[in-house]
């Protein structure tokens, strides 16, 4: 079995099909690939927001970033939605013969509570203290190893333990980073319902194939919506390769990893930079 540690983010918007990226990971997995798989929550928590009739609301920060805006009730919603995805997800791998952990409780990551969030709202700064979100401290990277070495994948969900003790809501895509920072990754793929970055958010066929790690100053203006958050996630990740790409096709995870979506690298070579 190879030592190389991957990691994979599989988006939770609407849209996504992960019953083929599971399969992909599988069969990866089988091979004798070492993964951890960090998942979104985030069209679940919606759909049980809407059965519950709790609103579903979003924040947008000065600087374009959105984030749910998770209020008491909605930290309740979104944790058992998080954990019913994480469920699904660890039992669709066991039927695939492969050994995974569900980690759906706040048991792996660390973050500090956003007590005062600045937000825009009818072209106004508001300051939000309600919020049950957080910025990623800290992962058990000694817990993800020792599953990944005992031959399992962790399956981590998008919830973290405050320092007062309180679940909270936090970025997927930062807590694949932080994972695959922690674990010393080789790679983080990160699967959502788009192709990757496109220099016009209409046009499929205008994906940004190429950048290096430190261009990405560059492209940030290109990104729109949840694509902020992830080309922020490639910077705080530390690694040498990060993929963003999307969930179409039989084996998304194979064709991310040939080449497809838009992949941000230490080193590119010339020829990829004209492409």
């Amino acid at each position: 079995m190879t030592t190389t540690i991957n990691v994979l983010k599989l988006g939770g918007g609407a849209g996504v099909d992960a019953a083929p990226v599971l399969r992909n990971l599988a069969a990866r997995v089988r091979a004798g690939e070492r993964w951890a798989l960090v998942h979104g929550a985030s069209d679940a928590a919606n759909r049980l927001a809407e059965q519950a009739g709790h609103p579903v609301r979003t924040l947008t920060g000065p600087g374009g970033h959105t984030s749910r805006y998770t209020d008491a009730a909605m930290i309740d919603l979104y944790c058992m939605a998080a954990a019913a995805v994480n469920q699904q997800f660890a039992a669709t791998l066991a039927g695939l013969g492969v050994a995974a952990v569900g980690l759906a409780g706040p048991n792996v990551i660390a973050a500090e509570r956003h007590t005062a969030i600045r937000a825009m709202r009818n072209g106004r700064t508001v300051i939000v203290r309600d919020d049950y979100s957080g910025t990623i401290t800290g992962i058990d990277a000694a817990l993800l190893r020792a599953l990944l070495d005992a031959g399992r994948v962790p399956v981590v969900a998008p919830v973290a333990l405050g320092t007062q003790g309180e679940r909270l809501n936090i970025d997927g895509d930062l807590a694949a980073a932080t994972a695959a920072r922690a674990l010393g990754a080789e790679t983080l793929v990160i699967l959502s319902n788009v192709p990757g970055l496109l220099r016009d958010v209409t046009d499929p066929d205008s994906l940004v194939r190429f950048i290096g790690a430190a261009d990405l100053d560059a492209y940030e203006p290109l990104a729109q919506g949840r694509m902020k958050k992830k080309l922020m996630a490639a910077r705080e990740s530390g690694i040498d390769r990060v993929i963003l790409a999307g969930t179409g096709g039989d084996d998304p995870l194979d064709a991310a990893l040939s080449g497809g979506g838009t992949h941000i690298v230490r080193e590119v070579r010339y020829a990829e930079r004209s492409a």
